[in-house]
């Protein structure tokens, strides 16, 4: 078996024995040499296009190889490091809290690098030339809608949401939409929300490109579904990150990185429309990784320029979301690396608590802000909020806060549940507007319009004219929260520390946590919640929907959360610190996890619980896979580094079509999905038996994104 692999890292979610098994069900492509693939090409995989994403890999594989590799030997560094910094503290008794307490932030690496760190005490303000000028299409501020593109139906609501008014919308949102200039923009994401099936990934590009054209339509019964004709949506394409490799696609025996299919298919289709040119960059972690980026990007652009003369160098612009502990102490340098194709950054605070409770997983004293703490953004994200303000916005860039996913369960203004949701909605977005953002993310295009409003409320207000804001504020909330929320906006912003403290790099990444005011990290409701929230979404993203909006109590009203991938990661980072380091038993996380099995598969429900992700026939067959994947992942002694790994080889048809996956995949995989002995005894004992003999409810409906 030939193992020589161009991208030694993508055995982290192929292994060489996967890769021989697709290999052998891999056809050549016609017109393009050297071109495999699963199933037949279609909609953006022309072979022009197909045979550009070819040259393009080749001609940068050996710097991608290089930075993914260089990902693995700084996490073992980070641990190591850890591990011997957790050994210093203990033996000089130095607390958690104390300014002597040592991380691994700042250590050098044996060639003298800042493995994780800033490398100038000029990390936190701006420190360099601005960006290159922006264009006004693309200018602040950007309210913008996440979901992703492959429901026709779901892209044409999004291009025109800023028309999709709530019922009994109060005026004065339509009042300050008259004096507002804005338009929202809509992320595209082929990212943490879409599971990535190769038939989604085609239908998501034809969309996308549809949009752009203004040409896309879907008829559902009597109803047609087309773009409007004005105020139409601006799509930023988020593209998957680095790490991700093709299932389907086959380059000299090497997977396609996923990466430079999304990216080189949609450029080469749009590359006239400078609109269609601007893309999220996800899980960039430093300026290494940035240089490879702007490689690729510079090479296409050559490439494209070679048969298209006409095509403008520098029209692709970049919106880096900075989501990992390590990138938020190199903003100025990763925008350094990026002139002139950096447009401005955003916060994926979910990704970012994750990935610093992995940063920290060797330190048993860390503890992440607990999940369902409502008020995280404006208790723990402030100094990554105002170092993106100071650095991006100092700079010229675009400086776009994190997602605000929670709904209601209705469409009612006057309901508790729209209340509670729409209270802390404009909460959220007035946290971020006076932390000097110039935009934010909304889970639903319900709130389009009311963002674009309150935005233009708080211009007004900052101008002198409080009148408007108040007006909105009283016309979206019912009486009894007025005072409350107008003192929150009158209010000053949570305290935060001085960025010249020894203590501010730590708590930048809201790792000076001790035990969260809310609630314990073991406390068994908050372990539940986790365990709860990604038994669904695990289930919905194997069956092919990668976001799902999850019922959960706010304030004690029924809501619903969006979540997605990296919820699902920060909820199984969470549960594994309190597994990991002893504050929580794995017996009584698997009885945690049967109680809620039991509740998902009896559909029961409560006033302060319920299940959306049913047990019926699409999910029956997944729902034991995402039980197995939700043990291994909060039990595991080394967990794999991301989700990814684990849930990429379900996205195989083959393994989709077999009548037990999990089966299939542990013959392919084998050690990757192996359990501890001792929790294995554990669901040989108690779990399996319990899936195995669970009923089929067909009368549910599938779930979906609901936009």
């Amino acid at each position: 078996m030939n193992t020589e692999r161009e991208i030694s890292h993508y055995r982290k979610f192929i292994s060489d024995k996967t890769l021989c098994f697709l290999l052998d069900r891999a056809r050549p492509v016609a017109g393009v040499d050297g071109l495999c693939a699963i199933d037949p090409c279609r909609g953006l995989e022309t072979a022009a296009s197909l045979h550009f994403a070819c040259e393009l890999y080749a001609a940068v594989k050996d710097d991608l190889d290089l930075v993914l590799t260089q990902r693995e030997i700084d996490r073992h560094f980070i641990d190591a490091k850890t591990q011997e910094c957790v050994k210093i503290n203990s033996q000089n008794n130095i607390p958690y809290a104390d300014s002597a307490y040592q991380t691994v932030l700042a250590k050098q690496d044996e060639r003298g690098r800042t493995v994780v760190g800033p490398l100038t005490d000029a990390y936190h303000r701006s420190a360099g030339p601005c960006v290159a000028e922006l264009p006004d299409w693309l200018a602040p501020p950007h309210v913008t809608l996440f979901g992703p593109p492959d429901s026709a139906k779901l892209s044409i609501n999004a291009m025109n949401s800023f028309h999709r008014a709530i019922k009994d919308e109060p005026r004065d949102v339509a009042d300050l939409l008259t004096r507002s200039k804005s338009l929202p923009k809509w992320g595209a994401d082929d990212e943490d929300s879409k599971t990535p099936l190769h038939g989604d990934l085609v239908l998501a590009g034809d969309n996308l490109k549809q949009c752009f054209d203004g040409t896309l339509r879907e008829s559902e019964g009597d109803r047609t579904y087309a773009i409007k004709a004005d105020k139409q949506a601006l799509p930023i394409k988020r593209i998957p990150g680095l790490a991700l490799p093709c299932t389907f696609l086959f380059y000299h025996g090497n997977p396609l990185p996923l990466h430079i299919y999304d990216f080189a298919l949609h450029l080469f289709h749009c590359r006239m429309n400078p609109r269609a040119l601007v893309f999220y960059i996800p899980k960039l972690e430093n300026e290494e990784e940035a240089r490879y980026l702007k490689k690729l990007i510079s090479t296409a652009e050559d490439m494209i320029g070679n048969f298209c003369p006409s095509y403008q160098p520098g029209s692709v612009r970049l919106m880096v979301v900075i989501e990992n502990p390590r990138a938020i102490f190199r903003v100025n340098e990763i925008m350094d690396t990026l002139q002139p194709y950096f447009a401005g950054a955003s916060l994926g605070w979910h990704d970012y608590l994750a990935s610093t409770a992995r940063l920290f997983k060797e330190d048993a004293h860390y503890r992440i802000p607990v999940k369902s703490d409502p008020d995280i953004v404006i208790k723990y994200i402030k100094a990554s909020h105002e170092l993106l303000a100071n650095v991006v916005g100092g700079r010229g860039g675009i400086k776009v806060g994190g997602m605000y996913g929670v709904l209601p369960l209705n469409s009612d203004l006057k309901s508790r549940s729209f209340q509670v949701t729409i209270k802390g909605y404009i909460r959220d977005v007035i946290t971020q507007l006076k932390r000097n953002l110039n935009g934010f993310w909304v889970a639903h295009p319900d709130f389009v319009r009311i963002g674009l409003a309150l935005v233009q409320g708080w211009r007004e207000f900052q101008d002198g004219d409080q009148l408007p804001l108040e007006n909105l504020v009283k016309a979206l909330l019912l009486p009894h929260y007025h005072a409350e929320m107008l003192a929150f906006i009158y209010g000053a912003d949570s305290e935060g520390l001085d960025c010249n403290s020894v203590n501010f790099p730590r708590a930048l990444l809201a790792a000076d946590l001790q035990e969260s005011q809310l609630m314990s990290n073991s406390d068994a409701e908050e372990v539940r919640y986790n365990v709860f929230q990604t038994l669904q979404y695990l289930a919905d993203w194997l069956c092919g929907n990668g976001c799902v909006a999850l019922p959960a109590a706010i304030e004690g009203e029924m809501v619903r959360v969006m979540d997605d991938l990296a919820t699902a990661e920060r909820s199984r980072w969470e549960v594994w610190h309190e597994v990991r380091h002893g504050r929580f038993k794995s017996d009584d996380l698997v009885t945690i996890i049967a109680e809620e099995i039991d509740f998902i598969t009896a559909n029961r429900k409560s006033e302060q619980k319920q299940v959306q992700v049913v047990w019926n026939e699409r999910t029956a067959k997944w729902y034991p896979v995402a039980v197995y994947l939700t043990v291994l992942m909060m039990t595991q002694t080394q967990p794999v580094e991301f989700a990814t790994e684990l849930l990429l080889p379900f996205t195989l048809d083959a393994v989709r079509a077999s009548a037990d996956p999990l089966a299939f995949i542990c013959q392919l995989e084998g050690d990757k999905y192996q359990l501890e002995p001792e929790v294995k005894k554990m669901w040989d004992a108690r779990l399996q038996p319990m899936l195995s003999l669970r009923p089929v409810d067909i009368s549910q409906p599938m779930t979906e994104p609901s936009y």
